[in-house]
This record gives C-alpha cells, structure tokens and sequence, in this order.
C-alpha cells in the first residue's frame, strides 16, 4: 500500500531582511504582509521520494546539498529522491548574495534546517493513501513578456493525495507564470499570487490539507508587464496585493475543481532519476573587462542625465547601464565557483507517480522548452518543474537567444543549451517509464 505524508514549516524573515527579485527595488523589507512556507509530500511507494515547495525565489546550490545531506542523515533517501521546488518568488528574502546584500547568515542557517524538518514531518506523518492526477485549464494569469501574442501555458496539474479514511492530505500542483505580480516598488514581504493559491487551496480542503505550489517553464512567462520596465524600476499599473489576492483565488478555485473531480488509486509505480548534463556557457569577458565596461556604461548614463535627453533615449542608456551591472556580477560569481570557462554541470531531475511524470531544471527555462517537453514524454501527463534544486538562470530557447532582450542578455548559456537540456530530459522520462520500480538513481 502507497503511503503519503505532508508537512508545513513558517520560514518568514525577520523585518529588515535583504530582499530578491528586482535590481532596482530600493531598501530591505519593512514589514510582512503574508507569511512564508517551506511544504513538503513524502510518497513512500515502490519508491520513496520528498517534494518541498518553498515560498522563495530560489535556492543556492549550497543550500540544496546541505538539505539533501541532512534529509539523507535522517531518511535515507538520495539526492534524487528529494525535489526542491521554489516558487520564484520576487518578494521574499534574499538567500543568494543580491543587489541589497545577503540575509543574515542565521537565517539563511535555519531555512536550510526547516526545509529538511519539513520533509522529516512529513516523512513522520506517513500514512496509507491513495494518488489521483488531472489536469485543468486557466486564461488570464500567465502572459508572454516578449510577445504579445506568443504562446503561453494555461495548463493546471493536479496531484491529490487523500488518506484511507478519505480525507483529502494535500495537492501538488503546477502552473506556468513568474510569480511577481508584486513589483520592485514593494518591501513587504509576501509569497505573491502563489501564496494566496495555497492558502485557499488549505482553507477550503480542511483538515489541515497541505498544498505545493510548482511553478513552470516560465522563463518568458509573467502576469503581463515588460521585463525591461521592471527592471529599471518604472511604475507599473496593478503590481498590487489586491491583485495578487484575484489571481491567487482563480486559479485556487481551478485546482479545487480538478481535485474534487479526481479519484484515486493506491497502486501506482513510485520511481526518480537524476543526471547532471553539462551544458555549454556563451563566453564572458574577464571580471576587470566587465567592471570596465560598467564604469564607462555609468558614465554615459550620467552624461545623459547631465544633458537632459529624451525619455526613451535615457531608458536606453539606462538599460545597458544595468545590463552592465548585471554582467559584473554573473562574472565575478562565475569566477568565484570556477565556472567562467567551459559546459557548467545542470541538475536534471524526474519523478514518476504513476502515469505522471515531474522533470525539474535549477532555472527559468522559456515555455517552449517545457512545450516540447510535454510533447515528447512517454507519460500520459507531463508537469515540468523549474526553479528546482539550485539556480542557475535563464535558458531561452535559440531563437530568442538570437533576438536578443533581457533574458538573451541575461543567460549564461548558448543557444544549443535548450536543446541539449529537452534531450536529457525527455531520456530521464523514457527511463523511468520503461522502469518497472525505479530506484533512486546516483548523482
């Protein structure tokens, strides 16, 4: 008999606290508007895995290990068998080193040891259950940032786990948008349209039901607003809490539907695989080269200030003034982890729950890529997960990285990266369906 467990753990911040997400947001957090969740669901099958969703905007890779380290000490389960999931949250603290600085080493301490309690909570709450898994549908949340007619994902996955005695224990589900309909302007902290989604989700299951947020290929996908304007910090209509609540509550009430239509089975295959592929990075200049750059790019930005030009002309100067800024750092960071030359190794992941297959990436892959992905994989549902294990950016696919635009600017990766990752992944979910009782596969 399958058997499944759900836990909860608050990892909110402390007012103060260095936020992520935007290079223009001004000042560290004043407040909490809502608080932060670390959810984990541990199936216990033919398999075992832990999933963790987690109220932020990523994890470092760092954290990650420490995490699956001490989910092992205490479980015995592998790095594969453990899935980190971020919602990408843009209004929570800063883990990584960002433009406000760092949280504060006692934090960020304690995140990683409430991740890991959370899965041993769940670990502990195991109990026989069964697993449905459908699909739903929802306009009006995701948008294409870089054309306005390009294609989205209004796909909502649903997996339900309820107990024996058939209560509902909690939902998984997915869905493809960057969670920011909050803005740069906001210094509370908040977990944005996701958190409400859980929070409904929780509310009207009962019973103390858990519910994880995944979020998507989404690397292109957003609530409708230009990825440049927010990045220069220009003001942009209904990047409120008030609007983050009525997305939140859609698609809350889609996956309630699906999940009250779906009945489930204790008899499903539990399996999960992992390989690191090494994907090519475009060449960098060396870090005094960048800083050089940057130093002439705000020399210009401040000549133009000086001379009063015109508006679009200033965001112009202003945007490669920032794209400059933002090259130092992947540089110096590249330098420091010894990553400035050659393929970086990439985390892929994939886990089996029946005939349902999660593939996970440590970054914000574009939607077409998890498209494909979905297209080609031998289970008959398919949920791509990003920020997922670790982070490692954006991977657009060829084409827009021969547009160019902000994410093309901000990859690290060349165009054959998108490629090389949809082949490894669709290879994992060949394995695992071809895998009559998986096992977890090493790193």
């Amino acid at each position: 008999m399958l058997r499944a467990g759900f836990a909860r753990v608050d990892i909110t911040p402390y007012v103060g606290c260095p936020m992520t997400g935007y290079a223009s947001r001004k000042g560290v957090s004043i407040g909490i508007h809502d608080p932060l969740y670390a959810r984990a669901m541990v199936i216990e099958g033919t398999d075992t895995v832990a999933i963790v969703a987690v109220d932020v905007a990523s994890l470092p890779a760092e954290i990650v290990r420490r995490i699956r380290s001490l989910v092992a000490e205490r479980m015995d389960l592998g790095p594969s068998q453990v899935m980190l999931a971020t919602s990408h949250n843009h209004s929570g603290p800063a883990i990584h080193r960002g433009y406000l600085g760092m949280a504060e080493t006692c934090y960020v301490d304690t995140v990683a040891l409430d991740i890991a309690g959370a899965i041993e909570a769940a670990w502990r709450e195991r109990e026989p259950s069964t697993i449905a898994i459908g699909s739903g549908h929802i306009e009006g949340i995701g948008v294409n940032r870089r054309h306005a007619e390009g294609p989205v994902d209004p796909e909502v996955g649903v997996i339900k786990v309820t107990s024996s005695a058939g209560a509902v224990k909690g939902v998984l589900f997915n869905y493809t948008c960057h969670a920011v309909v909050l803005g740069p302007d906001n210094v509370r902290i908040s977990a944005d349209y996701p958190g409400y989604t859980q929070s409904i989700v929780e509310r009207e299951l009962g019973g103390g039901a858990v519910a994880l947020f995944t979020n998507g290929a989404a690397g292109n996908i957003n609530t409708g607003h230009s990825a440049d304007l927010s990045a220069l910090g220009v003001p942009i209509p209904g990047r409120t809490f008030e609007r983050a609540e009525r997305l939140g509550t859609a698609l809350a009430w889609e996956v309630l539907k699906v999940s009250q239509l779906l009945d489930g089975s204790g008899d499903v295959k539990i399996a999960s695989k992992s390989l690191e592929v090494p994907l090519p990075q475009k060449t960098v200049p060396s870090l005094a080269e960048a800083e050089a750059d940057a130093a002439r790019k705000k020399q210009a930005l401040e000549r133009a200030q000086a001379a009063g030009v015109g508006q679009s002309e200033l965001a112009k100067v202003t945007l490669d003034e920032l794209y400059a800024r933002l090259l130092v750092t992947q540089v110096r960071e590249r330098t420091q982890a010894k990553t400035l030359t050659g393929p970086l190794a990439v985390e892929i992941q994939a886990i089996r729950i029946g005939d349902c297959g999660l593939v996970s990436f440590p970054g914000e892959a574009f939607v077409e890529i998890g498209f494909g992905i979905k297209r080609r994989s031998p289970f008959h549902r398919t949920y791509f997960v990003g920020y997922t294990n670790g982070s490692v950016g954006y991977l657009p696919t060829a084409e827009a990285i021969d547009e160019g635009g902000y994410e093309a600017i901000q990859t690290r990766f060349t165009s054959q990266a998108a490629t090389m990752m949809e082949e490894a992944a669709v290879g994992l979910l060949d394995e695992l369906q071809r895998s009559d009782a998986g096992g977890g596969g090493a790193m």
